[in-house]
């Protein structure tokens, strides 16, 4: 019997082109990553963190804007 994990899980089949798969060879070439899902998974992991800093900002100005 198989078990399922709670975890969200998504598969994502593309063939990468032009600068981003430039990007990507070049990451694994020098061993920033290990592989190109690798590389996807960290490329997400910044991309979130920027929007989380772009939400804290804009509610930090939301905030100041309350204030005054």
């Amino acid at each position: 019997m198989m078990k399922r994990s709670n975890e969200s899980k998504i598969r994502i089949n593309t063939v990468v082109i032009g600068e981003p798969a430039e990007w990507l060879n070049e990451w694994k070439r020098r061993g920033l990553v290990t592989s190109y899902t690798d590389a996807i998974i960290q490329a997400l992991r910044v991309f979130n963190e920027k929007l989380t800093e772009q939400d804290l900002k804009a509610a930090q100005l939301g905030n100041l804007q309350n204030i005054q």
